[in-house]
């Protein structure tokens, strides 16, 4: 694979930066191209050398925060995560946590549904693919369910919530929620919370 020339890298980085800081205080619609670039301070050629609307910024940053997330995925394996899911549950919180802001601005504030539904699939093809010998498909699947489930839902709920920047403690607090919950059930959690 070809490496890509730096200020190549650092040309693109700042479009999609000044992306994520317009799309705080405004709908991703109502973003133009000429605002971009002049947070960016990038010419007009530069923008469309690398992307073909406002939109494309957007979808690439989507796809790029989802390939993170399935290679964390990736990295796990199904029976580790029933067994003890807290370090690879952790992991996730802390990638969600992370990105919370960029997240957050993609939602809209939480309010995309498509958006949590895109990261619920990502994060299930992960799942799919992470090291595993079940073959009952229907298991897999109810697994699919309860762990993506939780770690989505509760994910993106806290992001919408209250948690952006390094907060290592709300991480570890929702992994140990999240890992109580896959491990032991609703029971689990009574004196847990």
């Amino acid at each position: 694979m070809k490496k890509e020339r730096r200020d190549i890298r650092k040309s693109k980085e700042a479009i999609k930066q000044a992306f994520i800081k317009l799309s705080i205080n405004s709908d991703i619609s109502k973003i133009t191209v000429k605002e971009v670039l002049e947070l960016a301070d990038v010419s007009r050629g530069t923008f469309y050398a690398h992307f073909k609307d406002i939109y494309d910024v957007q979808e690439q940053i989507e796809e790029e925060l989802f390939n993170k997330c399935i290679s964390l995925m990736k990295e796990s394996n199904i029976y580790d995560i029933v067994e003890n899911p807290y370090p690879q549950i952790l992991e996730i919180v802390t990638f969600f946590q992370e990105h919370a802001n960029t997240i957050k601005n993609l939602s809209c504030n939480g309010k995309s549904t498509s958006f949590f539904y895109k990261y619920k699939e990502i994060l299930k093809k992960g799942i799919q693919e992470s090291s595993h010998t079940i073959e009952d498909k229907k298991t897999v699947d109810i697994l699919d369910a309860c762990i993506i489930g939780g770690i989505i839902d509760g994910c993106l709920e806290m992001i919408s919530k209250e948690y952006s920047g390094n907060n290592s403690e709300t991480a570890e607090k929702t992994a140990k929620i999240i890992s109580i919950f896959i491990t032991k059930g609703m029971h689990g959690l009574k004196n847990k919370i």
